[in-house]
């Protein structure tokens, strides 16, 4: 390979990339280092770190690099070749970092108590803190490819990601007991969380983590069809009632039977071609009401002949006062009224005592 004489980035202009290997590695004396803004150049020998750069211009000399010396196989005027590696690292910060759950983390909802697969997706903020352990360590690792982009980095750490945030959701929900349509309120306090946990995690790779943040904490529409019926079953109980819920739900039991063959349904439709459709109908009603059985509904209707009190209208004795409420006529046995004079079956006068 040629001896370089002007050693510079020569990737594309953008922030995708993270460290720019390049491919030249034979220099002398009067090679030029070009490292750009937002770009840090590394040079580096037998995979060790001999230099940091920041931004300029430098002449690869003896003098601005005196390890170089070393590198030098004799003197011919200053242009014998060394054997060298050169990288450029983006030190700019990335901040549409993206990230979200590859499996739905299952919950048991502490609200509605049934379970659900909650997912979660966001984005973070990173930015490099260590380049020489990017470079000596994460590099190598990566497969030494001469272009590596900040998505090789987030594939990475992916499953690192998930993991954290699996464990930090499933405790959140237990520990605070908030439900799944509830999360929303508290995206910010478990995007804090997050941070807390992941950032030291990434700075061992010698990356910064500026912010994390969850765009969405949410549930597949199967599960939220679960929790929406059980939503408008407590609507319509609130709304109704005890007693008339009771009722509405045994008229749906006696309709989906009807739907059904071989069930009451069937039986009052084989009634009405039979002629004998309202007996049958009636069964059914029956039927309908051991499965579902009404509350009964008290009415006090009557009025106490001795004290006024309300009471029952088939109560024989007011359950305030103990005050007889009918007698029996001593001539033909009729049932009478309490305060009644005559017998209106036989007209005879009532005797009282």
């Amino acid at each position: 390979m040629a001896i370089l004489d002007v050693v510079k980035f020569e990737g594309l202009l953008d922030k995708k990339w993270l460290v720019y290997r390049h491919p030249g590695n034979e220099f002398n004396n009067k090679s030029k280092l070009i490292v750009g803004p937002g770009q840090i150049g590394m040079l580096v020998h037998g995979g060790k770190v001999e230099a940091i750069l920041e931004s300029g211009t430098y002449t690869m000399d003896t003098e601005n690099f005196p390890f170089i010396r070393e590198l030098v196989k004799g003197v011919y005027s200053g242009n014998v070749p060394y054997m060298m590696e050169v990288y450029f690292v983006n030190k700019t910060m990335k901040l549409d970092m993206l990230w979200g759950t590859k499996d739905p983390i299952q919950v048991l909802d502490p609200k509605f108590k049934v379970k659900i697969n909650v997912r979660a997706r966001g984005q973070y903020a990173l930015r490099i803190k260590n380049y020489q352990f990017l470079v000596t360590q994460l590099v190598g690792s990566l497969g030494g490819k001469s272009v590596i982009e900040f998505d090789v980095i987030s594939d990475f750490f992916r499953a690192l990601i998930n993991t954290k945030v699996k464990t930090l959701l499933a405790q959140y929900f237990i520990k605070n007991q908030v439900s799944i349509l509830d999360m929303s309120m508290y995206l910010d306090e478990v995007s804090v969380s997050s941070f807390d946990t992941i950032r030291p995690e990434l700075e061992k790779f010698g990356f910064e983590v500026v912010n994390f943040y969850y765009e969405s904490i949410n549930i597949p529409n199967e599960d939220l069809e679960i929790i929406n019926n059980i939503l408008n079953k407590n609507a319509e109980f609130n709304i109704l009632g005890e007693d008339r819920y009771r009722t509405s739900r045994g008229y749906d039991v006696l309709e989906a039977a009807a739907k059904n063959e071989g069930t009451a349904g069937g039986i009052v439709g084989a009634g009405v071609g039979l002629g004998v459709g309202l007996g049958v109908g009636q069964q059914a009603a029956g039927m309908a009401s051991n499965i579902i059985p009404p509350k009964s509904v008290s009415s006090k209707d009557a009025i106490c002949i001795k004290c006024n009190a309300h009471i029952e209208s088939d109560d024989k004795f007011c359950p305030e006062c103990g005050a007889l409420q009918s007698v029996k006529c001593s001539s033909c046995g009729s049932v009478l009224e309490a305060n009644a004079k005559f017998c209106p079956e036989c007209g005879k006068p009532v005797k009282k005592g």
